[in-house]
């Protein structure tokens, strides 16, 4: 992967972690791995394509993390 490519892939995941931060209030850690995805999967910074996905993944991946509960 040349540089610019792992640029904007860095700069689509910051996004998206602020995209969720803001819908959600409140650091969920499998957004992370989300952002990751959807930085990876998807070429362009559309909302509702990420918040689809997001929905998607909390139901595909589960968690009683306690830390959910934490607001910002």
């Amino acid at each position: 992967m040349d540089s610019k490519t792992s640029e904007e892939r860095q700069d689509t995941r910051v996004w998206a972690i602020e995209q969720l931060l803001r819908r959600d209030q409140q650091l969920d850690p499998r957004m992370y791995e989300c952002a990751d995805y959807y930085a990876s999967a998807y070429a362009s910074q559309v909302v509702e394509d990420l918040y689809t996905l997001w929905v998607e993944w909390k139901t595909k991946n589960p968690t009683n993390n306690p830390q959910i509960r934490n607001r910002l």
